[in-house]
């Protein structure tokens, strides 16, 4: 057979895919950012509305007053202030999300017009082979031609499942960070309840800032999880959960910041964490099934094109 029609057809086969795929990725994120755009904008208007409460009650207001005279101010100021901590980093958090999708957006848009085309390249490019397999070798060149593409085809999925169980472990890594962070200031609580004072109290707080700037970075990476799913072809008897992504971050900080001295909420914080790290692994358990599967299949065509090659 012609090495180079071979080598165009698989490279348009190639092209075909990941236009395919970046189609799929980009109605993910699409959708995506809608639901995100609908979240900005809700989250700033709680955010301009918890800035209100701290300032009203700061300022001296009737409101400030009437808790001055039962000796409940500093009480609900602190509550204030922490409500606004949260809102300020669920908003900004959100505002991150959104300028991360967009930019995904933009470039797989510009990385789509690469492959236009290389559906009409295939068709003709098919069409030649076929004519001239057809002229040379009857039906068992056929049974080769339909066997090549096979194998193209599933060696393609193979990559997509492959990059699929990277952005899960990346994600895995992630989430284990954060959980370590947790952990850390898990421990330095316990510390600090039972006398450690000044150098716990930072301690479990560093801790704890270190656990939310991994799980800003845990967000980005489950969202690009998330996008390499939408075009892995997967088997009907497999089921992968994603529905807990998209919220994690909400779930992490609703646990945590809302009350973050208290140490039951750095247990709730990370059992949340525990409850997505179990998705992903469950998710990255069945794509590692669908990869051996995949293997299995291409090598039994393999066997049968190297069969049908030696004895035609």
């Amino acid at each position: 057979m012609d090495s180079v029609i071979n080598d165009k057809i698989r490279l348009a086969q190639q092209g075909i895919a990941r236009l395919r795929k970046i189609d799929a990725m980009l109605q993910n994120l699409q959708k995506q950012q809608s639901q995100i755009n609908h979240k900005v904008a809700e989250l700033k208007a709680v955010l301009g509305k918890e800035n209100y409460d701290v300032a009203k009650i700061e300022d001296k207001s009737i409101t400030s007053i009437f808790y001055s005279l039962f000796g409940k101010l500093e009480e609900r100021v602190e509550k204030e202030r922490k409500e606004a901590l949260s809102a300020r980093l669920k908003y900004d958090q959100a505002v991150r999300d959104l300028e991360d999708i967009k930019c995904q957006i933009s470039k797989l848009s510009a990385e789509r017009q690469n492959y236009i085309n290389c559906q009409h390249d295939f068709d003709a490019l098919y069409v030649e082979k076929k004519e001239q397999i057809m002229k040379n070798g009857g039906k068992a060149a056929q049974r080769i031609l339909e066997l090549t593409n096979q194998i193209n085809s599933e060696k393609i999925n193979l990559k997509e499942i492959k990059e699929a169980i990277s952005a899960g472990r990346d994600a895995l890594d992630s989430l284990n960070r954060v959980q370590n962070s947790l952990s850390s200031a898990e421990g330095w609580g316990t510390w600090d309840l039972l006398g450690g004072g000044l150098i716990s109290d930072l301690a479990k707080h560093s801790h704890i800032d270190d656990a939310k700037t991994e799980t800003e970075n845990a967000q980005r990476l489950l969202r690009q999880f998330h996008a390499e799913l939408a075009d892995v072809r997967i088997n009907s008897d497999i089921r992968i959960e994603t529905d807990g992504f998209a919220k994690f971050a909400d779930f992490f900080f609703d646990g945590l910041i809302a009350d973050w001295f208290m140490q039951s909420k750095i247990n709730q914080s990370q059992e949340s964490v525990s409850h997505v790290q179990s998705q992903v692994h469950d998710a990255v358990h069945c794509l590692e099934s669908m990869e051996s599967q995949t293997n299995s299949s291409i090598g039994k065509l393999e066997v049968e094109l190297e069969s049908l090659i030696v004895t035609t």
